[in-house]
Formats: structure tokens, C-alpha cells, sequence
């Protein structure tokens, strides 16, 4: 019955294993046919609607700035806030333009009945017909801006433009984060897989060298079959392990805007942003120049105050001017056959002066005041918290490299499967020794993933994307 139950662990083992691990991850993707090298050569599949790729003509991984690059002309957020760049600038065409004159035409005068007997001793019949005496009008009318008030659309549409312009850069700025960051996520799983599966083949060789001791008789039967499930618990590590990196190359490859994992290419290179000064106060001052939301922010007050100079303006009353072409028929009352008569027209501003309009413009100036504030506040301690981060985690990084930690680790579990297989210590103390190897190297991989995402964040705070 032992062996049995152990035939069948073993079993059900190998069918968790194979069930579990994605098609592609024991090998590469295969090279893509397609190249992102130069983001620029990327934009005609998307415009076509073809299926873009994210790795080299070479078959090379791309590195994390084209990736960056790639993002920035496939990802779909980005497409959708480009065209907004568009709908402002359809917004300052509409505010150039001029309003369209009025033609009128007007036919009066039409005899309904018996006509005027007064008339009759002037000539004029005494029935006339309906259309004997008539008198048609054709005018034409324009709305004169006296007050430039197109001027001051056009002002606060182009200033809606710039506004615009900022908000989408700061778009770009969030997609390139997210992109670097799940860039940083997938070389971490990348190297957290690769461990597990070193560890799984190491124990291995291991497994085999018990084999060996059994059948010499140098260990029992029960210690190898320990043996033996502390190799399934390597095998189920290294699945998940598989899972993990395969979500988060899923992860980067919707950030690209590809439709599936297998296009972006594997393994991605397993790089960082490079190193830059920590000082804080030329950081801040960085920060608030370059970083397109302060911009955004400091552009919405210079928008709001145009849109209430031009709210302010459709106050004033419209003046509009026409002339007028007359034509009579009835000149046995006196008119004159022909004449011509100009008029001005305006709205008198009793009611309806603009009061809701220039209420929300001036509400929206207040709002961007308090939004750049507000902003001032914000990245002041979103620099500050991403530089201690990055000292943070660069000291403990140094504490793994330089205080000899792995190497350690490294030989102390050398050492230990050495002696295992003289036969000088036990299994627990192999075990032991390969357990603190493991959770070793895994935690210089978080301090290493820690410090690599603490400088991405750091490049995010300060705008350097």
C-alpha cells in the first residue's frame, strides 16, 4: 500500500506539472517577423490595422526604451488622447469662424377683397387682383463684432489647444511608467523562474546521488521518499513560478497593444534606468519644470482666464446691420418703384447676460488655481518619497552585493550537499542549508526588483519620460 500511495502522488504529480506550465515556458518565443526597433517604422500597422510586434528584425528581445516607444504609438489610451489633441483644434476652428450673413424675402401688399377706394381716383382699379399691388423686399443682415468677441473665442480656444497638448504628454508620462514598470516586473519573474528551475535541477542531481546511496544501503527507504517529495515541492515552485511570468508578460503585452504575449519576444533584456543625482532640491526644481501635468495645471489657468475674457465679452450685445432692396407695384398710392433701406438691430441685455457662463468660467479659474497648488504640494513629496525609496533600496542592494551574502549562501549549500553525499549530515541539515540558499537568493532578487522599480517611480516623479 506504500507504494502504491507513493506511485500515485508521484503521478499526480507530473499531471499538475505538465496540465499547469504554459506551451512556451520551457523555450522562447519565436522571433517576431515584425520590427519595433525604431518606434517610428511602427506606426503604419497600427494605422492599417495590422497586427503590430514588439521584438527586433534580429529576433533579439526588445530593451525597456523601445518598449517605451512602442507603447507610445500602439497602446490605445495613448491613440484615444492623441485624437483629443484634435478635437481642440476643431474647437479653434469653429472659434475662427465668422457668423453666417441673413438673406430675407419678403412679398406684402397682397389685395385681399376690394381694394382702396381712394385710390381708384389715383388709377388704381377698383378690384384689383391678388398679386396686382404688390411690394417685395430682399434684405440681406451680418452681425457686426465690435467687441472682438471672435478674438477672444480664438484666444481661449488656442489655449485649449496648448492645455490640451499637456494632458495628452501627461498621458504618454503615465503609459511610459506603467510600460517600465511592468518591464521591471517580467526581468524579475524572468529571474525568479530561472532560480526556481536551478534549484528544481540541481536537487536533481540530489535526487539521483540518493538513488544511489538507497541502493548501496546507505539510507533508507523512507528518507529517499523524502527525498523525493521535497523534489515535487521544487517541481510545483517552478510552475508557478511559469504562471507568474506568463501573467506578467500578459500584462506588458496589453501595454503595448499587442493581442498576445507571443508577439513581444523572450526573453526581454534584463536592464534598469540608468543612475542619476539623488539631491532633492534640483530634483524638486526638475520636477516642477518638466513634469506635464504642473505644465497642464499651469496652462488650465491661463486657459480659464481667456475662456472668462471671452465669456465676459458675449455679454456685451450683438449689433447687426442689414440692407434692403424694395420693390413696388403700387404706384397709384405713391410709392416709389424702387427704393433702398439699411437698419441696425440689437438685443437689449435686460435678462440674459451671460451670468451662468461667466459664473463657470470663473468657477474653473478657481479650480485651477487650486489645482496648481495643489500640484506644488504633491510633487514636492512624491520626489522626496521616491528618492528615499531608491536610497532605501540601493543600500539594501549594496548590503547583498557587497557584504558577500550569496557567496555564502552559495557555499555553505555546496558544502552541504557535499557532505550529504559523503554521508556526513543529515537530510534535514541539506535541506537546511538549500532552504536558506533559496530564500536568500530570492530576497536579493526583491532588493534588486525594489531598486530597479524605485528609480522608475523616481524617473516618473520627476518627469523625465
Amino acid at each position: 500500500m506504500m507504494r502504491l500511495a507513493q506511485a500515485l502522488l508521484a503521478g499526480f504529480a507530473a499531471a499538475v506539472i505538465v496540465a499547469a506550465v504554459p506551451a512556451h515556458a520551457g523555450e522562447p518565443a519565436p522571433p517576431l517577423r515584425a520590427a519595433a526597433q525604431d518606434a517610428n517604422t511602427s506606426r503604419a500597422a497600427d494605422t492599417k490595422g495590422g497586427a503590430p510586434h514588439a521584438s527586433n528584425e534580429d529576433g533579439r528581445s526588445i530593451s525597456m526604451d523601445q518598449a517605451v516607444a512602442f507603447a507610445l504609438e500602439h497602446n490605445r489610451d495613448v491613440i484615444a488622447a492623441r485624437l483629443g489633441i484634435r478635437e481642440a483644434e476643431l474647437a479653434e476652428i469653429a472659434a475662427s469662424i465668422y457668423p453666417n450673413p441673413v438673406l430675407s424675402y419678403n412679398v406684402g401688399n397682397l389685395v385681399v377683397g376690394h381694394g382702396n377706394p381712394g385710390n381708384v381716383a389715383q388709377g388704381a382699379p377698383q378690384n384689383p387682383g391678388f398679386f396686382s399691388q404688390t411690394q417685395q423686399t430682399v434684405g440681406i443682415s451680418e452681425i457686426i463684432d465690435i467687441w472682438s468677441k471672435r478674438g477672444a473665442r480664438m484666444r481661449a480656444a488656442e489655449r485649449g489647444v496648448e492645455l490640451r497638448r499637456f494632458e495628452v504628454a501627461d498621458v504618454l508620462r503615465e503609459i511610459a511608467y506603467e510600460v517600465r514598470t511592468a518591464y521591471v516586473e517580467v526581468c524579475r519573474e524572468q529571474a525568479e523562474r530561472q532560480l526556481r528551475r536551478d534549484m528544481r535541477d540541481g536537487y536533481g542531481e540530489t535526487i539521483r546521488l540518493s538513488r544511489a546511496r538507497r541502493a548501496a544501503g546507505e539510507i533508507s527507504e523512507s528518507e529517499f521518499r523524502k527525498i523525493e517529495l521535497e523534489g515535487l515541492r521544487y517541481e510545483t515552485e517552478v510552475v508557478t513560478a511559469d504562471a507568474e511570468l506568463d501573467l506578467s508578460r500578459k500584462r506588458l503585452a496589453a501595454l503595448l497593444g499587442l493581442k498576445s504575449d507571443v508577439d513581444l519576444g523572450s526573453p526581454l533584456g534584463d536592464e534598469s534606468p540608468p543612475e542619476m543625482d539623488l539631491t532633492l532640491p534640483p530634483l524638486v526644481a526638475r520636477a516642477m519644470k518638466n513634469r506635464p501635468d504642473v505644465r497642464a495645471a499651469g496652462q488650465a489657468q491661463v486657459f480659464a482666464e481667456a475662456s472668462l475674457g471671452a465669456a465676459r465679452r458675449e455679454r456685451l450685445p450683438d449689433i447687426t446691420l442689414g440692407v434692403a432692396y424694395t420693390h413696388s407695384e403700387f404706384l397709384a398710392s405713391g410709392d416709389n418703384p424702387n427704393a433702398l433701406s439699411f437698419g441696425v438691430a440689437l438685443p437689449i441685455p435686460i435678462f440674459d447676460r451671460n451670468q451662468a457662463n461667466v459664473g463657470r468660467a470663473d468657477l474653473y479659474l478657481r479650480r485651477a488655481a487650486n489645482e496648481s497648488a495643489r500640484l506644488d504640494v504633491v510633487v514636492n513629496h512624491e520626489v522626496s518619497d521616491a528618492v528615499r525609496r531608491v536610497e532605501r533600496a540601493k543600500t539594501l542592494l549594496a548590503f547583498f552585493e557587497g557584504g558577500g551574502m550569496l557567496e555564502r549562501a552559495d557555499r555553505a549549500r555546496q558544502v552541504a550537499e557535499k557532505s550529504y553525499q559523503a554521508g556526513a549530515i543529515s537530510l534535514l541539515e541539506l535541506l537546511e542549508a538549500q532552504r536558506t540558499f533559496l530564500e536568500t537568493r530570492a530576497q536579493y532578487l526583491r532588493a534588486e526588483y525594489d531598486y530597479r522599480q524605485s528609480r522608475v517611480d523616481l524617473r516618473r516623479a520627476i518627469g523625465s519620460d
